[in-house]
């Protein structure tokens, strides 16, 4: 029995042609899938993430606002150009006479002075200072109290508390919520 030299080489053709590839093309397609449409998932979930909360312009007005009291209204005078260094005396008269909600003449003179409050848009002011160690009991709160159901833009910053006089300072939480 001769089997015949071409007989051989057909069989090692056979064995050697692409057939072979089948599994690893079906995993290797299937891997390709599963990325794709992991990819369009993640892509439609961020399309719609923006028209999800309208606080967006809460929370600008919020970080305008904590700027502007933290680096020019309650800076203390000796900071030195320190940055995040409140007066304690300035931020007691601005909790108990600026933003004293039962005056509203001078609530809104401090709101217009913030840049919440003009002709197209009015926003609500509150501010609150915690020590660090207790961050849930605030030391100073002032503004309107804060309602249930509408969007709220907040802006928390570290600051150091510095009474002039005594020379006294404190590191504290000032939060800032607008809306």
């Amino acid at each position: 029995m001769f089997i015949s030299l071409n007989t051989i080489e057909d069989e090692i053709e056979f064995v050697k042609s692409d057939s072979a590839q089948i599994t690893i093309d079906y995993i290797v397609g299937i891997g390709i899938f599963l990325l794709a449409v992991f990819f369009v998932f993640q892509f439609v979930s961020g399309l719609f993430i923006p028209f999800q909360s309208g606080s967006d312009k809460a929370t600008l007005a919020a970080d305008r606002a904590s700027t502007m009291l933290v680096e020019r209204l309650l800076r203390a005078d000796t900071s030195g150009g320190a940055l995040n260094v409140i007066d304690q005396g300035k931020l007691y008269y601005f909790n108990n006479t600026r933003l004293n909600y039962s005056n509203q003449t001078d609530y809104t003179n401090t709101l217009l002075e913030l840049g919440l409050f003009s002709d197209k848009t009015v926003f609500d002011l509150n501010i609150s200072v915690a020590n660090l160690t207790y961050p849930n009991t605030p030391m100073y709160q002032s503004g309107p109290s804060l309602p249930d159901n509408t969007d709220i833009g907040q802006t928390r910053r570290m600051v150091l508390i510095v009474n002039s006089s005594t020379g006294y300072n404190e590191t504290a939480i000032f939060s800032v919520r607008v809306w």
